[in-house]
């Protein structure tokens, strides 16, 4: 084990000494199965013991804010000076470089130290995006003035830890950034949470309106990657793909995962597609089940014909009917072992007269379509997570009436019982 950095460490002399090192994480665009450019992470050297200092700990040191105006710089020119090495190496790459966002605070909205020290190290402003955490400075007109002034030197700029602490959205029109940043936060456990896949989907919608580019920060499992990806994510970076390293260690360590990855995500999409047709092959097959059972039944029947009908399949949450004009005409019939206890002050199923004309699964029909089938969503009846199947079906008169199945939108209950007749 080695050992610890002194508790007494001298920030000032670490700034005399220069004594910081950089270490670079590759930021990895699965388009092209290449690395787009490199995040600089600043270490801090103990002046007693040689060990790393986490930049945490350094920027902690930090007592006033002289020392944290010349840390920033410090640690800011060596990894300029640093990367030069590695664009020299791959020409093309950009350097994600962080700016300690709350020196804007304290009056420091523009000096210059960053564009001269970009020229000094023989690098092109366009070559590097400043890393801002917006909710680090309270002060939004020397955030703006900070943009727009780097902006115009032919900087990049990106949003950092977007979706984690006390990120504000509003600030997002504001900078108008070339990169957010999706905080690990949300990344971690991804492929296992619905409501962060949710909020990643929503950010990078956001994302591809305003023409930004979106990187998955924290990604450490292979699983976290393919849902990201899945979503749309632009590029990857975490420990899954490459551990940050030194400058004089080649960055092409990390093309082995790349190939993995790329591999997996091939095997992972034809699998989810199969499994998704194999999903709405079963669900038509019960929805057809369904009709059959439900046409010409009069109206007063429908609320026990639906009850009998709950048994075709297992993944059957609720069943209901609305009538032509989108009014509910049946009670909301559903398989009570799944309605959600935990939630039922805010979860109820719909009433028979409730106005349903609203819902895609009505407008859509009333549209053309002959079927509906909606996204996954959770389901303001159970409380679950479902999609809902939307069909026209004859009445006992003529008339028609819309039959809406909502179906378990677990995927381990895909095709895994064959539909029986009622």
């Amino acid at each position: 084990m080695h050992p610890a950095p002194s508790p007494a460490i001298d920030l000032a002399e670490i700034i005399q000494r220069e004594s910081v090192v950089t270490h670079f994480q590759p930021l990895i665009t699965m388009r092209s199965q290449s690395i787009l450019g490199v995040e600089a992470l600043a270490r801090g050297l103990d002046p007693d013991s040689g060990q790393l200092i986490p930049p945490g700990q350094l920027f902690d040191l930090a007592t006033s804010d002289h020392l944290l105006i010349d840390l920033d710089r410090l640690c800011r020119k060596k990894a300029l000076q640093e990367f030069r090495t590695l664009r020299d190496q791959s020409p093309g790459l950009v350097l994600s470089l962080n700016f300690e966002a709350g020196l804007l605070d304290r009056g420091v909205v523009g000096s210059g130290v960053l564009l001269r020290q970009v020229r000094e190290a023989g690098l092109d402003p366009a070559e590097v995006i400043i890393e801002i955490v917006e909710s680090r400075v309270a002060d939004t007109s020397a955030l703006e003035s900070f943009v727009q002034r780097h902006r115009s030197h032919g900087f990049l700029v990106g949003l950092d830890d977007l979706g984690a602490g006390h990120s504000n959205l509003e600030r997002v029109a504001l900078i108008q950034p070339d990169v957010l940043k999706i905080d690990r936060s949300l990344i971690s456990g991804l492929d296992r949470h619905y409501h962060k896949q949710e909020v990643t989907r929503s950010l990078l919608n956001l994302a591809g309106k305003i023409g930004a580019l979106v990187v998955a920060e924290g990604v450490e499992h292979e699983e976290e990657a393919l849902l990201a990806l899945e979503l749309g994510v632009d590029i990857l970076q975490g420990f899954y793909l490459a551990y940050p390293r030194a400058a004089r260690e080649p960055l092409d360590l990390c093309h082995h995962r790349i190939r993995q990855l790329a591999a997996s995500y091939r095997g992972y999409t034809v699998r989810k597609i199969a499994a998704k047709k194999a999903q709405h092959q079963v669900y038509g097959e019960v929805v057809q089940v369904l009709v059959q059972n439900l046409s010409g039944c009069a109206r007063q029947e429908l609320d026990q014909r639906l009850v009998e009908l709950m048994t075709v399949h297992p993944a059957l949450e609720c069943l209901y009917v609305l009538d032509e004009n989108g009014t509910q005409v049946s009670e909301t019939v559903c398989e009570a072992k799944k309605l959600n206890r935990n939630r039922r002050g805010i979860f109820w199923p719909a009433a028979r007269g409730q106005d349903q004309s609203l819902k895609n699964y009505y407008l859509l029909l009333k549209a053309g379509l002959e079927k509906y089938t909606s996204e996954a969503y959770i389901s303001l009846a159970t409380g679950n997570l479902c999609i809902t199947i939307s069909t026209w079906f004859p009445g006992a008169t003529g008339s028609r009436f819309v039959l809406c199945a909502d179906f378990d939108a677990d995927p381990g209950l895909e095709a895994a019982f064959e539909p029986e007749t009622a």
